[in-house]
């Protein structure tokens, strides 16, 4: 495919902006105007997405998007770009479409950080389908602890959660309304749900999908209990592992902490951390952060 197709009647743009997960993208550019255009491709996670699907997503989904746009600048913030052997990968990629524009390729960590903390020091953290979380001094990351996935951790995320859901449900151990409840909405024997878990594609996906019974009834005391228990671990695994953790204020983007963001500060009390920014989605706050500077 040639580039020289996508020169036509030049728009300026300043700045085109990337938040990837595994499953979408959202990206936005903002034209010389200040003017804002927003649209969404596939996941671009380098480590689910082969090479030519990665090439086809963006042929198909993000050029026709900026169509005769002149970019001065990208910034790509996505999961599975932490490692400089990830982040030269995808730069090589997106240069083929983009031999003009500086290229920055950042993991998503360093864009909830931005998002939430813009030019302070802070803990961010993201609790969304999986969590992560850094110490950031206000430019960048200075402590992380791996995220190694839903397997071994992710605390506080939507896999965790779904995970203690389904785990007490098969148990017997929910009461009986829960019981009742979860049975209504979701139909099936134990061999149906692990069958569903362990032979069936993206796990972590099907897991986190049973997080939804527990947030949308918090207000119920043993949702809210099991919720607290998964921010907990959160706290202890993660987050008290930083220096003097508890003298900044904690940020946080992803729909999980949005929407259980009570308990998420009642738990944050216990840890005597203050409670600053919570997020559903960084995209907004990232463009204000580079508009600023």
């Amino acid at each position: 495919m040639s580039n020289n197709q996508y020169q036509v009647s030049k728009i300026i743009i300043m700045l085109l902006l990337a938040d990837s997960g595994s499953t979408k993208v959202d990206w936005c550019y903002v034209d010389k105007d200040n003017n804002r255009r927003t649209f969404q491709s596939r996941g671009m996670n380098p480590y689910n997405i082969t090479h030519e699907n990665l090439l086809t997503e963006i042929e198909v989904n993000v050029l026709p998007n900026i169509k005769g746009a002149d970019i001065k600048e990208m910034y790509f913030y996505g999961s599975g770009c932490s490692t400089d052997q990830k982040k030269k990968e995808m730069t090589e990629v997106f240069r083929q479409y983009l031999p003009d524009t500086v290229i920055h390729i950042e993991d998503d960590l360093l864009g909830a950080a931005r998002a939430t903390c813009g030019h302070k020091s802070g803990v961010a953290a993201i609790l969304g389908t999986g969590s992560n979380s850094c110490l950031y001094d206000g430019e960048k990351i200075t402590e992380n602890l791996p995220s190694l996935g839903y397997v071994l951790c992710d605390e506080g995320a939507g896999t965790n959660i779904g995970k203690l859901v389904l785990r007490n449900y098969l148990r017997g151990q929910f009461p009986q309304d829960l019981h009742e409840e979860f049975k209504a909405e979701n139909p099936g024997e134990e061999a149906d749900f692990l069958n569903r878990l362990y032979q069936g594609e993206v796990p972590n996906y099907y897991l986190a999908s049973f997080a939804k019974f527990a947030i949308t009834r918090q207000k119920h005391p043993y949702c809210y209990r099991l919720i607290a228990e998964a921010f907990d671990n959160f706290f202890k695994m993660q987050v008290t592992q930083y220096t003097d953790y508890n003298k900044e204020p904690i940020n946080v983007v992803g729909s999980v902490g949005y929407h259980a963001q009570e308990v998420f500060k009642d738990v944050a009390k216990k840890y005597n951390m203050p409670v600053n920014k919570v997020i559903k989605a960084p995209m907004e706050a990232l463009i204000d952060y580079h508009l600023s500077k």
